[in-house]
């Protein structure tokens, strides 16, 4: 190929990205909201599977006991879909040329599943310390599951006064 080949595929890649990046830069605090509870649910995954690091000194340096890598591969993979679909109804949003709204759409959905994978990292941490009751009552309060922490008698009350 000749230079200016190379000349005019740098600035058509560099062309996409300012699109790209114009594109999520007024939502990119949600997104980095998204893969902090992504890391946060991971890092709950691990200690639920009691996946033990152990460092060695000869390559490769770090061992992973207990790891299963198609867990970590599907949980990518999901985290990969949501952000597609958020950011292609955000796409949508903004071709119908309704103003402002498209940044609202990438909230509400980044918000459930920020939700989704604070629970099920809560959930993993039960698994790992259940013994702790603090983790048992955050993830109660959270999922709004008071029936169930409280017991079966202020269960069976909590129905009675719902079904009045």
């Amino acid at each position: 190929m000749k230079e200016c080949d190379w000349d005019i595929i740098g600035k058509f890649f560099s062309g996409i990205f300012v699109v790209v990046a114009g594109f999520i830069n007024p939502t990119e605090t949600y997104l980095m909201a998204l893969v902090l509870a992504f890391g946060f649910n991971i890092f709950a995954g691990l200690r639920a599977d009691e996946v033990k690091i152990k460092l060695q000194r000869i390559i490769p340096p770090i061992y992973l006991k207990n790891f299963n890598g198609n867990k970590l591969k599907d949980s990518l993979f999901e985290l990969l879909i949501i952000t597609a679909v958020t950011y292609l109804l955000k796409g949508l949003v903004e071709l119908m040329q309704l103003n402002g709204s498209s940044a609202y759409v990438v909230q509400v959905l980044v918000a459930f599943a920020i939700y989704y994978y604070f629970t099920n990292g809560l959930r993993n941490l039960q698994k790992a310390y259940p013994k702790s009751r603090w983790l048992r009552l955050l993830y109660h309060l959270i999922t709004f599951k008071f029936k169930e922490f409280f017991g079966d008698d202020i269960a069976n009350i909590m129905d009675k006064i719902e079904d009045e």
